[in-house]
């Protein structure tokens, strides 16, 4: 097998995981991190997704001797007069490395955990090593200058990694990144020393507390310590300036009523922190022997705690898309594609589900500015036009789907119906077993509605396969393998085909038949475990368009998807 240099720059959990992932892959790897560790950094939360990354990394054994809070959900005060949601992360362990719950960190702790296992593994690290240029007009390779206790360090590689945070010096030289008109926000956070108030189903869990001002989140860190942030508008930096950052962070916390509650009887134990440089992605995230990692390609608001997992998933991406090229130097342009598809597809989903719950909430503050500028109410809202799932949110609407702009918050409401309490104020009677029957109710309707239908309507004039990529689970390989398209260019890749399943699409091009003739034709084409997800994925992108027997068009709503939970992670 062929064998690349490559050069990282950061050593956070983008370029650990990285550099771990590539020395899997037999390849060589030298981190440029411009911090010795431990060093402070925000985003103490994490998901289920990144446990299982790290978990195939082998790293398991380590991270469950920290004995880090044990994250089982994320709960929600979200919206004024509603009752508390719980989005869980419980989920069935169909495969070794599924994870029903994540973790919450000291980020100075976990990222040095991960820093130093790269160590032991024999990867090159250099800390205190400030990139200043990074040559990318190369064809063959890359050149690396940094400077180190006085001295420049120059170094050759095939390939870089820019995992260095939202300061990464190749994202900044590259001049690519745009930042996000509808999330002009800003965070300015501390820490209390509060115990965890709940110790039955609640314990362990995030709060995000929707107020007049904006939201703030709660994260239990280690200790009876609590990490406790508030998102709000760009506009209020003027207010800072003039009461300063801890008397601004206390007054204004003072207004979020569930919070205070929360906090009541507490200390804040360290100092006010501010981060302004808010939402932003990348025009490009990988091309020719560069590839963005984590907060150097994108970020966007906090509420899900997506941080770490984007990082991490971005970082096996581009591991394994160096891997690929480096075995087949002609396909580096569709490896390229790959990559830049993929990851855009992860932020872009991000963005559509915080926008959604950014709608639902401003609905309940009527009289507030910060929410009624984050409310969606136009279809030609130039704030969202370069966002692919807005385009096929209006396209949609226009086709009549059902799936318009007037009722996008819906689509937040029909979750937060699902992790709905059966209390109106947060409770340790709170059992996770109790949103059951919301699901079931949920999955009931579904079902119902997909078997309403009697005829099924593939877009275009064809089915057909084409390739595509996807990383192997278990080896973290690049691996080619074959999606459904039609011959407009409109695809589904969660999910890879073969020739016997394309044939049952082929027949329902020729003969239209109804959903449960298409379950019954899938079964028999192998695809007994995914038939249901395979057809409602396909009627999410747009390829399938389903009618009752009174030839009405079946309104299917798009689901939100949440990256990094449940048993389908992306990587």
């Amino acid at each position: 097998m062929a064998r690349s240099k490559v050069s990282i720059i950061g050593g956070g959990p983008a370029g650990s995981v990285a550099a771990l992932t590539l020395n899997k892959l037999g390849h060589e790897v030298t981190i440029y991190e411009r911090s010795r560790f431990p060093r402070y950094r925000i985003g103490e939360s994490l998901l289920p997704g990144t446990m299982s990354i790290l978990s195939r990394l082998g790293l398991q054994e380590k991270i469950e001797a920290q004995n880090y809070i044990k994250k089982p959900s994320a709960t929600f005060l979200w919206g004024q007069g509603q009752a508390p949601w719980t989005f869980s992360f419980a989920a069935p362990k169909v495969t070794p490395w599924v994870y029903g719950h994540a973790i919450q960190v000291k980020r100075e702790e976990f990222d040095k955990l991960l820093l130093d296992e790269v160590k032991s593994r024999g990867i090159t690290v250099i800390e205190q090593a400030n990139v200043t240029e990074v040559d990318v007009s190369r064809t063959d390779g890359v050149s690396l200058t940094a400077l180190r206790n006085g001295e420049t360090l120059h170094h050759e590689s095939d390939f870089v990694i820019d995992a260095g945070g939202a300061g990464g010096p190749l994202a900044r030289q590259l001049g690519v990144r745009r930042y996000d008109e509808f999330y002009k926000n800003f965070a300015i956070w501390s820490y209390f020393n509060l115990s965890d108030p709940f110790s039955g189903d609640l314990k362990g869990t995030t709060y995000s507390i929707t107020f007049e001002d904006g939201w703030v989140w709660m994260i239990p860190i280690k200790d009876d310590l609590y990490s406790v942030g508030i998102v709000v508008d760009r506009d209020k930096a003027a207010e800072v300036r003039k009461l300063g950052a801890e008397e601004f962070y206390r007054t204004t916390l003072a207004k979020c009523a569930g919070a205070t509650k929360l906090l009541a009887g507490t200390e804040m134990v360290d100092e006010v922190r501010i981060v302004q440089d808010w939402s932003y992605e990348a025009e490009r995230f990988s091309a020719e022997r560069y590839f963005l990692c984590g907060d150097a390609a994108c970020f966007t608001d906090p509420l899900f705690s997506q941080g770490v997992h984007l990082a991490s998933q971005s970082a096996v991406c581009a591991a394994a898309a160096i891997d690929r090229i480096t075995q087949a130097e002609d396909e580096q342009e569709e490896v390229h594609a790959w990559y830049n598809r993929t990851y855009r597809a992860a932020y872009e989903e991000y963005h559509e589900f915080l926008a959604s719950f950014y709608t639902y909430a401003s609905f309940t503050e009527p009289n507030s500015e910060f929410w009624r500028k984050r409310r969606i109410t136009e279809s030609d809202d130039e704030r969202l036009s370069r966002r692919k799932w807005f385009e096929k949110l209006v396209d949609n609407g226009q086709e009549g789907t059902g799936s318009t702009v007037p009722n996008f918050r819906d689509r937040a409401a029909t979750m937060i119906s699902i992790g709905r309490h059966q209390r109106a104020t947060l409770s340790d009677e709170f059992s996770e077993a109790e949103l059951n029957a919301a699901r079931v109710r949920w999955i009931s309707d579904l079902t119902n509605r997909l078997n309403s239908i009697t005829r099924l309507r593939w877009t275009g004039t064809k089915a057909l396969l084409k390739p595509h990529y996807r990383v192997a689970p278990q080896t973290f390989r690049l691996e080619q393998r074959e999606i459904l398209s039609n011959q407009d260019g409109l695809d589904m890749a969660q999910y890879p085909m073969d020739e016997q399943t394309l044939q049952v699409f082929q027949e329902l091009v020729e003969e239209e038949f109804g959903y449960r003739a298409l379950i019954k034709r899938l079964r028999s084409a192998g695809r007994h475990e995914i038939s249901s997800q395979l057809v409602l994925r396909l009627m999410e992108a747009g390829l399938l368009t389903g009618y009752d027997k009174n030839g009405d068009q079946v309104v299917v709503e798009s689901r939100l998807h949440f990256g990094g939970v449940g048993v389908e992670y992306e990587v």
